[in-house]
C-alpha cells in the first residue's frame, strides 16, 4: 500500500499537481457509464492549485478533492471536481461568449464551500469567440445551443452517486452571460435538471440578441459614426451630470437609467470634429445604441443598451468601440455567429445584413430566427413544470451591461409575471415571487464591473431559498477599489429598488430601504 501511495505521489508530481490518497477516485478511472468515458480520475491536495486554463497565472487555494475528466461521447468534454468534506450539493458553472471552454474560474469558489463543481465546453473546443467549429456540424450546434448542459448534469449525477454513495441532495446551476441564457434553457427544457438555477445577464433572446443587437451596434460603429475609446468618458461624464442625482445620490451610480433622458447633442461639437465632444455622426451612433434596432415603421426589435456606466475596463471601450472599428466585444461574437452558423459562409460581411424586407433583399432577422430560434431561444414564459418541480430561479442583470440590454431581463421577467397572473386569475406579483426573483444591479457592467456594487452571494441566497425556504428579498453587494470595499448597497428583488433613508452614509447598505419606485 505504501508503494502505490508513493508511486501516486510520484507520478502526480512529475504532472505539476499535488495529490493525496484517496483509493475511490482512483477507482473512477475504471467506472463503466454507458456513454461517458472517464479520461482521468484523480485526487488533488489541499493547497495552491493551478487552473488548466490559465497557465502562469498565480495559483488558486482549493481544498482536497477528487478531479475527474471526462466526455460525454463523442466530444461533450467536462470536468467534475468531488470535495473531500462535500456539504451534499453539487453546483454546475455556465459559459461565456461561444463557450468552447471549462468554466474553471466559476469552480473554485463553490468548491471552497464544500459544493461538487462542475462545468462543460458544451462539445466543442474554441476561445469564446471562434465560431468556426460550428460550420457543418449540427450536432455541435445543438450541444451548444440547447442540450450542453443537461447532458453533463445526467453525467455528473452517475459519477457523483458512484463516488460517494448517494445522490446530491439539492442541484444548483450557476451562469451569467451565456451562462445566463444556459440556465433559463434548463429551466425551460429541463426543469428536473436543477432544484435552484441563477441567471445572470442573460443572453436569451439569443437569435435577436446575436442578429438585433450585436450586428446593430457593429454597423453602429461603422465609418464617420466610429466613437474612438478616447471619448467614451466624455459621454459617461456627460451622463453623469446629467443624471447622476436623480436618485438623490451623487455616487457615479444611476439606481434606475430609465429615468435618464440625457440628449447626447448637448455634447456635440459645434464644428467638425474635437477631442472633447462628438461628431454629428458619433452623436447618432449613441441615440441608436440607447434607442436599439428599429424597423422602418419604429417598432422596436430588441432592446438597446442603457446610459450610464459607459467608461471603465468592462465598459463602452471593451464592448463598444474597441481600440479601433471593428474591434469591439459586439463584432467579435456577431460576425462568427452569422458567418458560421446563420449564413454558413466565413467570407460574410455584417454590412450585408438587412432588418427588413425589400426588393431583391431578404429580412436576414427573420432569416436568422427561422434558422435558429428553436435551438437557441429561451423566452417561454410558462415555467410551470420548473415551479412544480420545487425550483427557485434568481436572476440579476447589470443596468450598466454594454453587452445585454438590461430590459431583455425586465421584458423576460415580466412575461413570466403575465402568464402567473392569468393563471391565477388575477394581476398580482405573489404568485411569481415565490419561485422566481429578478434583482437589477445599478451600476454594474456585464456580469461584473463598473461604478455600481458588483460583488454578491447569489449562490447563498440561492441555497437558503431551497433548503430552508427563506427567499431573497435583498441581497447586498459590494463594491471594492484596490481590494478594498468601500461601498456597500442593497440589491432589490425587482420592481422595487433601494432608497436612501435619508441618515447615515450612503455607502452603507444598512442605510437603505427596498421600497417599489413613487410609494
Amino acid at each position: 500500500m505504501r508503494v502505490r501511495i508513493f508511486f501516486l505521489l510520484f507520478c502526480t508530481f512529475l504532472a505539476g499537481l499535488p495529490a493525496w490518497a484517496d483509493p475511490k477516485c482512483e477507482a473512477l478511472n475504471h467506472l463503466n457509464l454507458p456513454g461517458i468515458a472517464i479520461k482521468s480520475a484523480m485526487p488533488v491536495a489541499a493547497g495552491l492549485f493551478s487552473l488548466p486554463n490559465r497557465p502562469g497565472s498565480p495559483q488558486v487555494s482549493v481544498p482536497a478533492f477528487c478531479r475527474v475528466v471526462g466526455t460525454v461521447l463523442p466530444e461533450l468534454n467536462f470536468e467534475l471536481w468531488m470535495p473531500a468534506q462535500w456539504n451534499h450539493k453539487y453546483v454546475a458553472v455556465g459559459n461565456g461568449g461561444l463557450a468552447g471552454n471549462l468554466s474553471y474560474n466559476g469552480m473554485v469558489n463553490p468548491l471552497e464551500r464544500g459544493y461538487a463543481a462542475a462545468s462543460t465546453d458544451t462539445g466543442h473546443i474554441g476561445d469564446g469567440r471562434d465560431g468556426s467549429w460550428a460550420l457543418g456540424h449540427l450536432g455541435r450546434v445543438l450541444n451548444f445551443g440547447q442540450n450542453g448542459v443537461h447532458l453533463m448534469a445526467v453525467a455528473n449525477k452517475a459519477i457523483l452517486h458512484a463516488y460517494y454513495g448517494s445522490a446530491p441532495v439539492h442541484s444548483f446551476f450557476n451562469g451569467c452571460s451565456y451562462g445566463g441564457k444556459q440556465a433559463l434553457t434548463e429551466v425551460q427544457r429541463y426543469p428536473k435538471d436543477f432544484d435552484g438555477v441563477i441567471a445572470g445577464d442573460p443572453a436569451n433572446w439569443w437569435t435577436r440578441h446575436y442578429s438585433a443587437s450585436h450586428i446593430w451596434i457593429a454597423q453602429a460603429m461603422e465609418g464617420d459614426g466610429y466613437i474612438p475609446p478616447t471619448k467614451v468618458p466624455i459621454l459617461a461624464d456627460a451622463v453623469n451630470k446629467a443624471c447622476d442625482a436623480l436618485d438623490g445620490i451623487k455616487d457615479g451610480v444611476l439606481t434606475d437609467p430609465r429615468r435618464c433622458h440625457f440628449d447626447p447633442a448637448s455634447i456635440q461639437c459645434r464644428s467638425g470634429d474635437g477631442a472633447f465632444c462628438l461628431t454629428a455622426a458619433q452623436v447618432q451612433t449613441v441615440r441608436k445604441i440607447w434607442s436599439g434596432p428599429h424597423d422602418a415603421l419604429g417598432q422596436t426589435l430588441y432592446p438597446g443598451l442603457e446610459p450610464g456606466g459607459e467608461a471603465g475596463p468592462g465598459g463602452w471601450a471593451e464592448w463598444v468601440t474597441g481600440k479601433a472599428p471593428g474591434q469591439g466585444g459586439h463584432s467579435a461574437l456577431g460576425l462568427p455567429v452569422m458567418r458560421y452558423m446563420v449564413f454558413e459562409n466565413p467570407e460574410w460581411d455584417l454590412r450585408s445584413f438587412h432588418y427588413e424586407s425589400a426588393s431583391g433583399l431578404e429580412n436576414d432577422l427573420e432569416f436568422t430566427q427561422d434558422k435558429l430560434s428553436s435551438i437557441f431561444d429561451a423566452v417561454s414564459p410558462d415555467l410551470r413544470s420548473f415551479r412544480a418541480n420545487g425550483g427557485k430561479l434568481i436572476q440579476y442583470h447589470g443596468w450598466s451591461d454594454p453587452d445585454i440590454p438590461p430590459m431583455n431581463s425586465i421584458n423576460y421577467y415580466e412575461s413570466v409575471v403575465r402568464g402567473e397572473s392569468r393563471s391565477a386569475g388575477h394581476e398580482s406579483l405573489h404568485d411569481t415571487r415565490e419561485f422566481y426573483r429578478l434583482f437589477m444591479v445599478p451600476g454594474m457592467q456585464h456580469c461584473a464591473g463598473g461604478p455600481g456594487p458588483s460583488r454578491f452571494d447569489m449562490l447563498g441566497a440561492l441555497d437558503q431559498w431551497v433548503e430552508q425556504g427563506k427567499a431573497p428579498d435583498h441581497i447586498v453587494a459590494a463594491h471594492a477599489t484596490n481590494g478594498v470595499v468601500d461601498r456597500t448597497r442593497p440589491l432589490c428583488a425587482y420592481p422595487e429598488e433601494a432608497h436612501y433613508k435619508g441618515s447615515g452614509s450612503t455607502d452603507d447598505a444598512v442605510n437603505f430601504v427596498c421600497m417599489v419606485p413613487g410609494n
